[in-house]
């Protein structure tokens, strides 16, 4: 079956530029005038093989053509209507949408403009001094995932260093290599003149990694496993001796503020530790070999669950794809730590995700691996694997710090995945009803909802009382 494409609203604003009537352009792609018409309004899919006869008539890039970035779009415009300076404007979903078919440049320019009024908003609070913002305010996390999202978490430069670096280390590029730390500390000592030290918890307390720049030691702690050990080490390794493409980075996406600058760093020397750890090519053969065995590839490959997952969601170079996954990490409490919206998943930027989803689950199982399959309510389908990550070692008297992950991908690609063979086939599982965040999310009966609906009235029913804690009127 041919991948359905819907991105009329691009068709029709290439046509426009090169100045090309429909009737021309239909002749040109050997289709009828009325098609290409149907083609531009959504209402016929761009079909792979007509994708490329467009390419191959006209100078564009393919991969850019055939991103459709709507649902991003919706997302980001849903929430800026959500704001409660816009609340009396009550956009309705299908004028949003009809915004961004028409007209996706003007429907990012209120966002970035919304994005800016926050800003200033949050600033002007600050100097108030009411202790209501500063949250958002030059926010770095929010600027990295942005750089990490136009990316989608592939940068090639950062392939080929860790390839020469394993070169230059003499590790095994296959990934099985068992050998992998002794080698790192030989060739910190050899190369950069390092020595590396495991250091007892009492001495290092709450640290995990500290560099000693007049001792020229890496002292790691006890306290991590011996993947993070290796995770730790390589990101360490980056720090020190890959300054010059890291500094390019930064300079490649305009990254000038120092701390966003320094987050940016140390983001991509994690990806360079992976691309290390789980060389590009062996790494992506064996996903396929295994199905996408999480469990299996972190034991060939000496990473830990959530190191394999991270990875996975950058396998995008142009000419050797893996699934396109998302990834995200939160806390007990629902914060988002981290995370990857490659794979059609969209996360909305303000509020919590959706409780309905599996990944809040997994701290009642810890370590046992969550299926799902799900339903976003504009019909985009999901699998998600959820699990909870080990704690990271604390003290007797302390709690450790909880996370659970989930890697997904959108229900097309499930097949390929072992996990898929649990469900009773694929195609006839039940779809969990999930959402983005409340605000965003056009589910009016659920239970578990916390907030309004942009453009829903939020009624109160003396006589009667649901099980949610909303009363929604409809429009």
């Amino acid at each position: 079956m041919q991948e359905k494409i819907l991105v009329g609203h691009k068709l029709r604003r290439f046509r426009q530029s090169i100045d090309l009537s429909q009737t021309a352009m239909a002749e040109t792609l050997d289709i009828s005038p009325s098609y290409l018409n149907l083609l531009e309004h959504n209402q016929r899919p761009l079909t792979v093989s007509l994708l490329l006869r467009l390419g191959s008539a006209f100078d564009i890039d393919l991969k850019e053509f055939a991103e459709d970035d709507s649902a991003a779009l919706s997302t980001e415009l849903t929430e800026v209507f959500a704001d409660p300076v816009l609340a009396g404007e009550r956009i309705s979903r299908r004028e949003l949408q009809d915004l961004i078919t028409a007209a996706p440049a003007a429907a990012r320019g209120v966002i970035n403009l919304f994005e800016a009024y926050r800003k200033v908003r949050a600033e002007l609070e600050v100097a108030a001094g009411d202790g209501r913002g500063g949250v958002e305010t030059n926010n770095p996390v929010e600027r990295i995932r942005d750089v990490l999202q136009q990316a989608n978490n592939y940068f090639a430069v950062i392939e080929e260093a860790a390839d020469n670096f394993r070169a230059n280390a003499t590790v095994d590029g296959t990934g099985h290599d068992d050998a992998l730390m002794e080698n790192l500390v030989g060739y910190a000592d050899n190369m950069l003149g390092l020595r590396v030290r495991i250091i007892p918890v009492a001495v290092m307390g709450s640290q995990l990694r500290r560099y000693d720049h007049h001792r020229r030691e890496i002292l790691l702690s006890e306290a991590l496993r011996r993947p993070q050990r290796q995770f730790h080490l390589l990101v360490q390794l980056a720090l020190i001796s890959q300054s010059e493409w890291l500094d390019a980075e930064c300079a490649n996406h305009d990254i000038e503020d120092a701390a966003c600058r320094s987050l940016l760093r140390m983001t991509l020397a994690g990806y360079f530790a992976a691309a290390v750890m789980m060389p590009y090519d062996a790494f992506l053969e064996a996903a396929k070999e295994l199905r996408y065995d999480l469990d299996l590839l972190g034991r060939r490959f000496g990473a830990s669950f959530e190191q394999v997952c991270h990875r996975l969601t950058s396998l995008n170079a142009p000419t050797a794809r893996g699934i396109p996954f998302f990834f995200v990490r939160v806390d007990d409490a629902g914060n988002i730590s981290k995370r990857l919206a490659a794979g059609g998943m969209q996360f909305a930027k303000h509020g919590g995700t959706c409780p309905k989803w599996n990944v809040h689950k997994a701290f009642r199982t810890p370590e046992q691996l969550l299926l799902q399959a799900a339903e976003l309510p504009n019909g985009q389908k999901f699998f998600t694997i959820a699990r909870t990550v080990p704690r990271i070692w604390s003290r007797p008297d302390e709690p450790a710090p909880e996370f659970a992950v989930a890697l997904g991908c959108e229900m097309h690609h499930a097949r390929d995945l072992v996990y898929a063979d649990q469900l009773a086939q694929i195609k006839g599982a039940t779809l969990d009803p999930i959402g983005i965040g409340c605000a965003v999310c056009e589910r009016m009966e659920c239970a578990q909802r916390a907030h309004p609906p942009v453009g829903h009235d939020v009624k109160f029913d003396g006589p009667m009382r649901r099980i949610g804690l909303y009363d929604l009127g409809l429009k």
